[in-house]
């Protein structure tokens, strides 16, 4: 099995680099089309229906139409290769064959948009030949990987199991991350308390862990399990690389030190580097950055840190810990010893202190790119994942007004209020996992994140769910950006049973946005005529 991961990781590694290499290629695809095919030489009128149908922003000098067009092609044809994707089982930011590589670099030149003009289509077609040339160019290069997909599937064939015995197994392979797996006999020892376990799914990873193991007896709505936490509860020090496998660590009464042996490639010299902690609790702990109550963190026997306890009649619940950076101290190409020690503490001690003992900990170690708040909303932005489609937001709003059967919705009000400055919204987002329609103001959100002195807390300022990752609503910033540009006095938006907002004169305007931006205006009506 780990030279079939071997050989899948070396396939998939080559096939990113192609993927990558085709991507910086094709801008300058778009530019050599636009010479070929003459594209500066139509009229100024046209030059500006064809950038206003792609969704881009009126430029002022003619000079500037190739680049504007440029970048507004790229971003429709990605925006439009994302949703042919959506319905099939594709990963397109790592190929993990040949055939997914050619369908994913590809792009899709039969939509609406694409059709109104024939220049857009003649575009895309010549960018296609582009990258077919561009295969052609490595053609020995594909048939080494194609000779490599065949050898996988071989050895994959060859290494299968009797089925009985892997249905025996199956429960054990479903749990590979959780804490029964982290120790060798840990499984056997407790398995008769798993079989009553709650299981909890990673609402991202989707790997399934024992609420046993992680001491949750209750349910739990979007659940991220502590691999996940660890590597996003600071999206903001955005994480690069993993340095060391994230583990479970536990102390015992006998012992009361920790210690990690590493080595840090030289090519992360430069690099910030930190340490991440959680403590296995089901509480805080899970969802927070928490150190041992009482105790000491040391790199290559320099303290860091210390870890003082909060007094018994302390009124904060819990400590504001933080992740620790370890940059400084790191010695690179050389094995590096990190321990974390536990200090012993008496009864009298645990009479004034918080002091709990023997906790089970997650730690990692991670590579970090520390972005301010105006670049971490760059890099938010950059991201067609991050963004909502206006197709799937309007989907949402009807969603809302259907969900409760018994009792009959005829209108939903949505503020268009910041809810945490009380102005208009300028970018209107909600967290990944939030399950409601309102939206806050993204970059206020990020602003007041990163003023934070202490601790950053990521949740949502409406639902105050997990907030690690985004979605801009992109049809209520359509509605938003109306509101502005005409000067209107709306403060909230109110949307009938069929998704409809009854504003008249902000549905009127909206609709010829969406006609002239999107043409998705025939499919909505579509919609609210069947249902």
């Amino acid at each position: 099995m780990n030279q079939n991961n071997q050989l899948q990781d070396e396939i998939s590694k080559e096939l990113l680099t192609i993927k990558q290499d085709i991507e910086l290629k094709v801008p300058e695809f778009i530019r050599q089309g636009c010479l070929e095919l003459k594209v500066d030489q139509i009229s100024t009128q046209k030059k500006q229906d064809i950038i206003k149908c792609l969704g881009g922003n009126k430029y002022k000098q003619d000079k500037q139409f190739i680049p504007k067009l440029t970048e507004c092609l790229l971003s429709h044809l990605l925006r439009m290769k994302k949703c042919s994707l959506q319905s099939t089982n594709i990963n397109p930011t790592r190929p993990i064959y040949l055939g997914q590589l050619i369908t994913i670099t590809m792009f899709y030149y039969e939509d609406k948009i694409i059709k109104s003009y024939s220049i857009l289509e003649e575009l895309t077609k010549f960018i296609n030949k582009q990258i077919h040339i561009y295969y052609e160019g490595i053609r020995d290069k594909l048939k080494l990987i194609k000779d490599k997909e065949q050898q996988l599937l071989n050895q994959m064939r060859n290494s299968q199991t009797n089925n009985d015995k892997q249905n025996e197994t199956q429960q054990d392979i479903n749990f590979l991350k959780c804490y029964c797996h982290s120790q060798p006999g840990l499984y056997v020892q407790i398995k008769a308390k798993l079989n009553s376990s709650k299981v909890l799914k990673c609402k991202i990873c989707s790997q399934n862990f024992h609420g046993f193991c992680l001491q949750i007896n209750h349910d739990i709505q979007d659940f991220i399990c502590p691999y996940c936490t660890l590597v996003m509860l600071n999206p903001q020090n955005k994480v690069i690389d993993q340095i060391v496998q994230s583990t479970f660590q536990q102390f015992l009464q006998f012992k009361n030190e920790k210690h990690f042996l590493f080595h840090c490639p030289v090519k992360y010299k430069g690099s910030q580097l930190e340490i991440r902690c959680l403590r296995i609790d089901g509480k805080d702990g899970l969802n927070e950055i928490t150190w041992p109550d009482y105790g000491e963190l040391q790199m290559n026997g320099v303290k860091l840190a210390e870890f003082k306890p909060l007094s018994i009649n302390y009124s904060v619940k819990k400590r504001k810990d933080d992740s620790i950076n370890i940059t400084n101290y790191i010695k690179h190409n050389e094995q590096n010893r990190i321990t974390l020690i536990e200090y012993k503490s008496n009864e009298e001690l645990k009479k004034q202190f918080r002091i709990q003992h023997q906790c089970i900990y997650f730690i990692g170690i991670f590579s970090i790119n520390q972005l301010n708040a105006k670049e971490f909303l760059l890099d938010i932005k950059q991201y067609h994942k991050n963004y909502l489609s206006i197709e799937d937001s309007f989907k949402l709003f009807k969603q809302e007004c259907s969900t409760n059967k018994d009792v009959k919705i005829k209108s939903i009000r949505i503020s268009l209020l910041c809810p945490i400055t009380l102005q208009l919204i300028n970018i209107p987002a909600r967290g990944r996992f939030c399950n409601h329609l309102q939206c806050f103001d993204l970059e206020n959100f990020i602003t007041a994140i990163d003023d934070q002195k202490d601790k950053k807390i990521w949740k949502c300022p409406i639902c105050k769910l997990k907030c690690f990752k985004f979605l801009i609503d992109d049809y209520q910033q359509v509605i938003l950006e109306l509101i502005s540009e005409n000067s209107l006095s709306n403060k909230e938006v109110e949307f009938n049973e069929n998704g409809e907002i009854t504003d008249l004169v902000l549905r009127e305007l909206c609709n010829q946005r969406l006609k002239n931006q999107y043409q998705i205006n025939d499919r909505i009506k579509k919609h609210i005529k069947t249902d």
